[in-house]
């Protein structure tokens, strides 16, 4: 019986491409039969058929158009609601560009276009102030004063616009000295307040990544209240890398020991299949490192099984775990962190309303003012 007789074809590919392609689909439930494709008048196999269950063509479809080149990971993200960008918010400082560089090593490993995005807040007041109090005495005032609004952002506006021409120059400028990939990138300027516009542009439109620098722990005790970046992290439904001020030159690529921080529960599993897809399943080594409060419970029992599924889905990385003394927790971790020389912090960011944000911050929330090292938090 002809297998291929009730299928359709989906494309026709070189069978390289045809292959890859197979396997993608493959993944995702799709059964898929090649069939050779033979030109006129000749014996030789040109291409293939790519062919598919008419019931597939929907995913099929949605998987074909989601990503250049077939990239595993980019598809799978893609497939999970994040487009193909990624964003960088700056604000033209030399951090800002510590968070270029490794945002675009990012995005040429990711084969995802890097936004380059810069916030300036507008007034909320004239400046005239006592023009606008008798608002039923002085037409005249009140217009003046509302022109004079209009000039404020307006200036505001141009200024900032004349920055990022500034600082896109200097990333050209960077691109052909070699310091940072050489990808086509995009710029641009948004009024509003830096968080929530950061907020809504991923709500709007999902990147891949928000890569965003932050001070270092002397200079972060100033900050503790109002850091743009620690609001993100708070509230950002899409994965959020941190980039430390002093963070030392390495390349993404050389990054290989990681610590994350789990709940023991279905959210570590969702961040770890979030992070391996993000990065094509890379060969990592990864300890883990519980972040329940509470260890009641067979709590080294759970650990072993999670560490032990890891290792059993994974199989590129290895995966172990570490239980640090409750009296000496941060202790126990900083010489961790030292002796294995850990490169990044992983954790897993539950979102959470006003109040407990406020009296029980997040451990991303935590981390991000108590260590000097690269963060990934991860949205479950």
């Amino acid at each position: 019986m002809d297998e291929t007789k009730d299928l359709i074809t989906l494309v026709i590919h070189t069978p390289e491409r045809a292959g890859i392609l197979k396997g993608i689909l493959e993944s995702h439930g799709v059964k898929v039969v090649l069939e050779d494709f033979i030109v006129s008048h000749s014996t030789l196999r040109m291409a293939e058929r790519v062919k598919i269950s008419e019931s597939d063509l929907p995913i099929a479809l949605k998987i074909i158009e989601s990503g250049d080149g077939y990239s595993a990971s980019s598809i799978a993200l893609k497939m999970a609601g994040m487009s193909g960008n990624m964003l960088i918010p700056v604000d033209f400082s030399e951090s800002s560009l510590l968070s270029v560089k490794m945002g675009f090593s990012l995005s040429k490993r990711l084969s995802v276009h890097p936004v380059v995005m810069h916030s300036f807040v507008a007034p909320l007041f004239s400046p005239v102030g006592e023009a606008e109090e008798d608002v039923t005495g002085d037409t005249a005032a009140v217009v003046d004063a509302t022109i004079n609004t209009v000039r404020a952002v307006n200036t505001l506006r141009e200024n900032a616009t004349d920055r990022m021409a500034a600082f896109r120059r200097k990333i050209l400028d960077l691109q052909k000295s070699g310091d940072i990939p050489d990808l086509k990138f995009s710029t641009t300027v948004m009024e509003g307040v830096p968080e929530d516009v950061i907020l809504n542009y991923c709500e709007q439109n999902p990147p891949m990544l928000v890569v965003m620098a932050t001070r270092g722990v002397e200079k972060k005790e100033e900050d503790l209240v109002g850091s743009v970046t620690a609001e993100v992290l708070d509230s950002c439904r899409v994965p959020v890398l941190t980039v430390p001020d002093n963070h030392k030159d390495i390349d993404i690529k050389d990054i290989k020991r990681l610590m994350m921080f789990c709940n023991i529960d279905q959210h570590d599993v969702l961040a770890m299949d979030t992070l391996m897809r993000m990065f094509d399943f890379p060969e990592y080594e990864v300890i883990l490192v519980p972040a329940v409060e509470k260890r009641k419970g067979n709590l080294e029992s759970r650990l072993r099984d999670l560490t032990n599924f890891f290792n059993s889905n994974f199989p590129n990385s290895k995966f172990t775990n570490i239980i640090p003394d409750c009296k000496n927790v941060r202790e126990e971790i900083d010489t961790i962190v030292v002796e294995k020389d850990i490169q990044m912090m992983i954790v897993p960011n539950k979102k959470k309303n006003i109040f407990s944000r406020i009296f029980h911050p997040t451990i991303a929330h935590k981390f991000i003012f108590e260590r000097d090292m690269l963060m990934l938090a991860l949205p479950v």
